[in-house]
């Protein structure tokens, strides 16, 4: 049986790519709320910090037709876990769009609720 900071990794990992795989959809802001912690800061390059809080300027920052990336690639990736209810996901990301690239080292960091779920509480993105 895996111990229990190799399932916090594995179930955070899994998150991270659902996270990259929302960023990547046509309209990613529904699957973003879910998968964020009522109090998320999502730093994004050339963007102001979007949060919960504006919830009309975070709509507004993700609203169809956002599409980020028509692909992307998580390397280096390297989970950290802070304690039982909260870790660390730090990685390189390579995306495309129409043919140009993107290339950023990137963190999300999760905490575990009361009801079990992992949610995002920071996310950012550094360009390379």
């Amino acid at each position: 049986m895996p111990s229990i900071h190799d399932r916090i990794r594995e179930e955070v990992l899994n998150k991270t790519r659902a996270l990259w795989t929302a960023l990547t959809s046509a309209d990613p802001a529904p699957e973003i709320k879910k998968l964020s912690n009522e109090e998320v800061n999502l730093i994004f390059p050339k963007m102001e910090t979007l949060t919960l809080q504006d919830e009309e300027h975070f709509d507004a920052a993700m609203k169809p037709p956002f599409h980020r990336f028509d692909g992307y690639q998580l390397d280096d990736v390297r989970t950290i876990i802070i304690d039982l209810m909260a870790a660390s996901v730090t990685y390189k990301v390579y995306a495309t769009r129409d043919n140009k690239e993107y290339r950023a080292t990137g963190a999300t960091t999760w905490s575990q609720g009361s009801d079990g779920e992992w949610r995002i509480v920071v996310h950012q993105e550094t360009m390379m």
